[in-house]
Formats: structure tokens, sequence, C-alpha cells
């Protein structure tokens, strides 16, 4: 992963984040209807963090349960960073793997659609550190299958990397249980949307950062390539439209000690 390449896709797209990122805001809305549900009873966190914060979906979703605590994002792109103080959040910028924050320093980090970005062991080892004792992990990610239409509609045409690899949830589960987590809970769900066309359903990807994947440098497509990328992903049409298919994982642990 080039982090910096990472950083600057979604800068690239900060400005129209929030009018196309439907998918993100669902994905916020999912886990924090879900939350309540796993949270001990009565439980208060003082101390927030939205790691991979983006412009504060997850940020505002915290604000709903708790209004008073003290909350920090945190993103690889300084133009995220931006977004999130013209809401009026406290915001840095900083890696998931290397977070500029003392150890202990939350009770609370919640991170949405970030971690697909970042190797488990390193980012579930770096997110126990900065928790404090029986500080609590929430996050959703995505697992292998999401964004089956497009790697199916790319197969072959080249070698460069079209999606990313994603991580198995048993791995994931276990990456958390070897960086310290306890009561871990992981819950998979494949969510779909649906778009009129090629291009749109592209975009939806495209358009909110997330079209950068690891692999060699791309060469531009011919008239003749994307022809017949067209003719696959319209193969897939469904009554509701072309599919764009997310694997989510919803992800929680305790910081035991």
């Amino acid at each position: 992963m080039d982090k910096t390449k990472i950083g600057e896709a979604f800068g690239r797209a900060a400005a129209s984040y929030d009018a196309l990122a439907v998918f993100q805001r669902q994905v916020c809305e999912r886990m924090l209807c879900l939350l309540p549900r796993w949270l001990p009873a009565g439980w208060t966190p003082e101390r927030l963090l939205d790691g991979g914060c983006g412009t504060g979906f997850g940020s505002q979703c915290m604000r709903c349960l708790w209004p008073d605590a003290s909350l920090t994002g945190c993103d690889l792109s300084s133009r995220m960073v931006e977004r999130m103080r013209q809401k009026g959040f406290e915001a840095v910028e900083g890696d998931l793997e290397n977070l500029p924050f003392p150890d202990s320093r939350f009770d609370f980090v919640w991170s949405s659609l970030a971690l697909q970005w970042c190797r488990p062991d390193t980012v579930f080892r770096e997110l126990y550190r900065v928790l404090g004792e029986n500080g609590i992990l929430y996050f959703s990610t995505l697992a292998p299958g999401t964004l089956c239409e497009t790697g199916f509609a790319f197969s072959g045409l080249d070698d460069a990397g079209r999606v990313l690899d994603f991580h198995p949830v048993a791995a994931l589960r276990e990456r958390m249980r070897e960086a310290g987590f306890t009561d871990i809970r992981v819950r998979h769900e494949t969510h779909r949307m649906y778009y009129p066309d090629v291009r749109s359903a592209l975009e939806s990807v495209r358009g909110i950062g997330a079209g950068y994947a690891a692999g060699k440098r791309r060469a531009l497509l011919g008239k003749m390539a994307w022809k017949m990328i067209q003719e696959r992903y319209e193969s897939l049409r469904e009554e509701n439209g072309l599919p764009v298919t997310y694997e989510l994982v919803i992800g929680y642990g305790v910081a035991g000690r």
C-alpha cells in the first residue's frame, strides 16, 4: 500500500465525498444502530477517536450517542481533515498504522471503512495501544467478494490491481485476538447498491476516492477494452439495475490489560 497515493485519492474526492458516499453513510447508520446491543449497560466514554474519519459521518454518529465526550478525528488526507474542521470537529492528519497519539489516549475508537487500507496485524496492535484499559474498538471494513462485479468486468485486461485484496473475516478476528482484544464480536453482512449504467456504477467507487488499488501502474484502456468492460458489467444487470456488492464486516473488541 502506498499511503501517500491513498491519501491523495481521497483528497481529490473530498469536495464531492458527502454527495457520493451513499453506502458509507448507510454503514455508519448501521453501526450506530447495532452498537447499543454490544456496549456494556451504562458505559459512557469520555475520549473518542474517529479513525479514518473522512468528512465526519462517524463523528456525527458518536455525537448522537455521547454529545459531551471529547472527540478527535484522524485521517490520511489533509483535505478530509480540513472538511472535518469546517464541520466543527477537532481533527489531525495521521495513519491508522502509526497514530500520532500517546498510549491509552482514548476510551473508544470508531473506524468505519478505513481498515481495509491497512495491514490487520499492524493496525489492530496500534489501535490497541491508543485505547485505555477496557477501552472499546468498534469498526467496519470489507471482506473478499466486495466489488466482485468490478473485478469480473476488468479481469484479464491487464495486470493492474483493480480491486483490493480484502482480508477474510477469520483472519481479522485472529489478528484482533493476537493484538490483545477480548470479547471479540464480528458480524458479516452482504450489501448491494444499484446503478442505472456502468459509468455511474464505477463512479460510485472512484468518486469517493476508493478507486486506488495496490498494483502495477495502469495503462490507458482503449475503446475495445472499454466496450468489453461495459458488456461484461451489463451481463450482471438485475431488475434494480447494475449491482455493486459490498461484503461488510462490523467488529467489536475490548482492550483488556
